[in-house]
C-alpha cells in the first residue's frame, strides 16, 4: 500500500471531492482516480458513494480513515526520523498545551541542546485530546499536559502541581473587598478548575473570559483587573509589584502530567527527555519558591 494513496484518501475524504483534492495534491483528477481505485482493489472494498454532489465515504471508508490517519502521521514522523542530519544520532518529540507551553518548553529545549547536542528536537503546541492521539499513535515521544484521559500502552505520570492564586492590580486587598471584583478576567483553566471557582464565587461576574492565562495577566497588566493565574506566570510581575495577591482568596489547584509510551522505541533517549522535562521544571519552580512560603 503506497503512501500516497492513503494520502489521497484522505484529502478526498477531506474535501468531498475528486477534483479538489487533485488540486490540493497538485495531480491529475485521473491519477485521483488512479490510486483510490486501486486502493479501493487491495481492500477489496468501495471506500467512496460517487455522485453528482461529489464523493462521501462509505462505512468501510469511514473505517479506514482511522487508520490511515495515524498512517500518515506516522509516516511523516518516519520521514523526519529518516532525513535528520548527519549530525544528529537521534529525534525526540514533544507536545505541549498551550498553558504550559511558554516557560516549560524553552527550558527543556536549553536542557536538551546542553546535555544532548546531538539529538534533534520537535516541540509542538496542541489541545489535550490532539497530543493524546499523537501519543497513541506513536507519532509523540513526550506530552505535558493538564488531566490527561487515561489510555492503554501510555503512562501518566504527575509532573507539577500549579498552585492559582487571585492577583490583582488594585493593590493590597482582601477577598471581601470588592475592590478586585471590578474588570475581573475569568480563565478558562479547564472543568475541574470552574466547579471550584463556580462554588468559591457563586455570584461573581466575569467582566471578561477568556482561554489563555497569558492573555488574561497582559490585559489586567495593561487595563488592570484582577484574575485567577498560575504563580509560575505572575511571579515577575508579583516582585515588581504590578500584582498583588488578594487576601484570603481559595487557592486552587491544577496538576500537570507527562504523557508517554510505556513500550517506547528508545527506552534511554525518552528516559533522557523526561530527565530533562524534570528538571526543567524544577528550575522553574526554584524561581518562585520564596513566594510560596510567604503566601502559606
Amino acid at each position: 500500500m503506497h503512501i500516497d494513496q492513503i494520502r489521497t484518501f484522505l484529502e478526498v475524504a477531506a474535501t468531498g471531492n475528486f477534483n479538489k483534492a487533485a488540486e490540493t495534491l497538485n495531480v491529475t483528477q485521473s491519477t485521483v482516480s488512479a490510486r483510490i481505485r486501486t486502493l479501493e482493489e487491495r481492500l477489496g472494498r468501495t471506500l467512496f458513494v460517487r455522485d453528482h454532489s461529489g464523493a462521501r465515504l462509505t462505512p468501510s471508508g469511514e473505517r479506514l480513515q482511522h487508520y490511515a490517519t495515524r498512517l500518515l502521521r506516522l509516516w511523516r514522523r518516519a520521514e523526519s526520523d529518516v532525513a535528520l542530519p548527519k549530525q544528529h544520532r537521534a529525534s525526540i518529540s514533544l507536545g505541549s498545551v498551550v498553558s504550559l507551553w511558554d516557560q516549560i518548553v524553552p527550558e527543556w529545549c536549553n536542557w536538551m541542546r546542553h546535555e544532548a547536542p546531538d539529538v534533534a528536537l520537535h516541540v509542538v503546541a496542541d489541545y489535550s485530546p490532539g497530543l493524546m492521539r499523537q501519543l497513541a499513535d506513536g507519532a509523540m515521544d513526550i506530552g505535558v499536559m493538564y488531566e490527561p484521559r487515561e489510555m492503554s500502552g501510555l503512562v501518566i505520570e504527575d509532573l507539577l502541581v500549579e498552585q492559582f492564586y487571585l492577583f490583582t492590580t488594585v493593590g493590597d486587598c482582601t477577598v471581601d473587598d470588592s475592590a478586585w471584583k471590578s474588570n475581573y478576567v475569568y480563565v478558562d483553566w479547564g472543568d475541574v478548575f470552574k466547579r471550584h471557582h463556580d462554588d468559591a464565587f457563586p455570584e461573581l461576574a466575569a467582566d471578561i473570559s477568556v482561554g489563555l492565562g497569558g492573555i488574561a495577566m497582559n490585559y489586567i497588566l495593561r487595563c488592570g483587573g484582577s484574575a485567577y493565574l498560575p504563580l509560575r506566570m505572575a511571579h515577575p510581575a508579583v516582585r515588581s509589584g504590578q500584582l498583588s495577591r488578594v487576601r484570603a482568596a481559595p487557592l486552587f489547584q491544577r496538576t500537570g502530567s507527562v504523557v508517554f509510551s510505556n513500550s517506547p522505541t528508545d527506552p534511554e533517549l525518552l528516559e533522557l527527555g523526561l530527565r530533562g522535562l524534570r528538571e526543567a521544571t524544577s528550575k522553574i519552580e526554584s524561581n518562585f519558591r520564596d513566594l510560596i512560603d510567604a503566601f502559606d
